[in-house]
Order: C-alpha cells, then sequence, then structure tokens
C-alpha cells in the first residue's frame, strides 16, 4: 500500500510549474521525532527524488534562526503536512504543536493538507483515528541501513 501511496502523491505531484499553487514553497512538510530521523531523512530524500519540495527541519533550518518561527512558516508554506507517527511521535510536545496547528487551519481537512503516515506500531489517540492513514511501517524498516 505504501508504494502505491507513494507512486500515486508522486504522479500526482508531477504536475508542471504552471498548475502549482503559488501559495506553497514546499510541497511536504515533514513533522517527525527527533528519534525517527533516520527513517524521515531516507523519506525526504525519496521525495526529493521524485521532484517535490521538502520541509525538513535540518534542510531549511540554520543556525541562528528561532525555531518556532521557522516551523509556522513551513507550515504555512507547505501544501501539505505529513505526520510521521511512531511512539516517540506521539510523546512529542513539538509533533503535538504542528498537528495541532494544520488540524485548526483546515479541521475538516477539506484540502487533504493533513496525512498521517505511520512509521511504527503505535496507539493513535482519538484526535487522530477519524483520519485515514499511509501505512509506511514496512517501508520505514527497509530505510534503515
Amino acid at each position: 500500500m505504501a508504494k502505491q501511496a507513494s507512486k500515486k502523491s508522486a504522479a500526482d505531484a508531477g504536475e508542471n510549474d504552471q498548475t502549482k499553487d503559488a501559495r506553497f514553497a514546499f510541497d511536504v512538510f515533514l513533522s517527525h521525532n527527533k528519534d525517527d530521523k533516520p527513517k524521515v531523512r531516507k523519506l525526504a530524500e525519496r521525495l526529493k527524488g521524485a521532484g517535490l519540495p521538502v520541509w525538513l527541519d535540518e534542510w531549511v533550518i540554520q543556525p541562528g534562526d528561532i525555531i518556532s518561527l521557522k516551523v509556522d512558516e513551513g507550515l504555512e508554506q507547505s501544501r501539505v503536512l505529513l505526520l510521521c507517527l511512531s511512539p516517540a511521535a506521539l510523546a512529542s510536545d513539538w509533533v503535538a504543536l504542528e498537528r495541532s496547528t494544520a488540524i485548526h487551519r483546515d479541521p475538516a481537512n477539506a484540502g487533504r493538507r493533513f496525512i498521517p503516515l505511520l512509521l511504527a506500531d503505535c496507539k493513535l489517540p482519538d484526535t487522530l483515528q477519524r483520519y485515514k492513514y499511509v501505512d509506511f511501517r514496512e517501508e520505514a524498516e527497509g530505510a534503515l541501513p
């Protein structure tokens, strides 16, 4: 399923530049916990290789930047928030803030700007159970060296 979803996403995002929404500098904002960084970095590289502009903290935030402002800018400038879910992510205040921001901006998710991506087995909170997620557990395991 994850392979089909990622192929579809890459195909959908393969639109020419004239049809892309000019409001967004990034197609994907990767919300994750630092403990999942190796898996998320591989995913980011894969998305970037498919031609998608990706917001990944270590690629965008520079020394001296105010982290919270850069994250807020990234959320605002990204077409989709890909919420990378794992036990560590669900325990993270940063990930919770990013998730809440995305849900607050579009509570019905009418623009499909919020997509949960399951990296590892975890119990989803009630607020996330209503969303269909992309099951990336097998892909994430294969992402590790």
